[in-house]
């Protein structure tokens, strides 16, 4: 039985360079500086000093809208085409702050999409304590992704994820999808966003509607040390269909058991659903928490895909069986 998921996105050394420009909806890729996969990241647009409105062409680029410094605003854009992600806000060596609003990111990821693990809608990063990467995400359309709909990585990032609508393409075959990937450290609120079909048919993962993960089962981290726990994340009030594991908690040790050092995550008032079993693992469970004192509380599951009754030993609807201390109650 699957627990916890490893390939989810790759942990890579990186190198640096800060760099500041604009251009326009339709430009030409820029180098940013930034390694990935031992790519020097091109974007259509680089730490754009005005609001990025309307279209954003970026057929050809790694990113989308990439920033690594000062403060940024996306409202009513539409992204499309970057392989890598459509919007990269970079806060590892620098304070990065964006607002993304009201847009629509799709088309990201290669062409067709593949099990490569990249192709990010949205993903903000801060993986050292020199750097922060901080903003709301609220009110986009996140579609047509190859890996995941939003990140939120590292212990300077901190974020509010609130009424996005995030549609994965499960049930698939070439890759393990995720909506919302809070992890190693980031601090996050996740509320009231739409969450569906983020659905694996292999046999050596799942996919997660909203993902929480950190701790050093998970290896070392871009800087250098065993990558934190993942602490404080709420989740409150999103409403999600079709995936794998709804809501998935998995701060694990070093040896994959669950902390001693209290999490803290508090799941509560989510809405999930899901009527079949799609995953090839197989596992399927509304909440599944790997961690230490987390709360979840007044969740509303249903449907076959949750039902142990139905999938006996391969479906749950809270499956608390490697925590530590979980608070539930009141869930139905």
């Amino acid at each position: 039985m699957i627990r916890r998921i490893r390939i989810l996105l790759g942990l890579t050394t990186l190198v640096f360079l800060i760099l500041v420009g604009s251009g326009s909806a339709e430009a030409q890729c820029i180098p940013t500086g930034f390694f990935l996969d031992s790519i020097n990241m091109t974007a259509a647009l680089i730490n754009p000093v005005t609001t990025v409105t309307g279209p954003v062409n970026a057929d050809g680029c790694n990113i989308g809208v990439y920033y690594s410094s000062g403060k940024g605003q996306i409202d009513q854009a539409e992204i499309y085409g970057a392989n890598y992600a459509g919007v990269f806000v970079n806060g590892d060596n620098s304070q990065v702050s964006v607002n993304i609003t009201n847009s629509k990111i799709h088309n990201i990821g290669e062409s067709p999409l593949n099990g490569t693990q990249h192709g990010w809608a949205i993903y903000y990063r801060a993986f050292f304590v020199t750097g922060s990467a901080t903003g709301t995400i609220s009110g986009n359309t996140l579609s047509f992704y190859q890996k995941a709909g939003i990140v939120a990585d590292g212990q300077g990032t901190n974020v509010v994820l609130t009424d996005n609508s995030i549609e994965g393409q499960g049930p698939v075959a070439y890759i393990a999808q995720n909506g919302i990937q809070v992890g190693y450290g980031a601090d996050a609120s996740v509320m009231g966003n739409n969450v569906t079909g983020h659905s694996y048919t292999g046999t050596n993962a799942a996919s997660g509607g909203i993902l929480v993960l950190g701790g050093a089962f998970y290896g070392t981290c871009p800087d250098g040390n065993d990558c934190p726990y993942t602490m404080g994340t709420r989740i409150m009030r999103n409403t999600e269909t079709g995936n794998d594991v709804g809501i998935w908690l998995s701060n694990a040790a070093a040896d994959g058991t669950a902390p001693t050092t209290a999490t803290n995550i508090k799941v509560v008032k989510n809405t999930l659903a899901n009527d079949n079993l799609t995953n090839g693992a197989i596992y399927q469970a509304g909440i599944s928490d790997e961690g230490n004192n987390d709360k979840i509380i007044a969740n509303t599951i249903s449907g076959n895909g949750y039902d142990p009754t139905v999938y006996s030993g391969e479906a749950f609807a809270i499956d608390v069986s490697t925590t530590n201390q979980a608070k539930v109650r009141a869930n139905k």
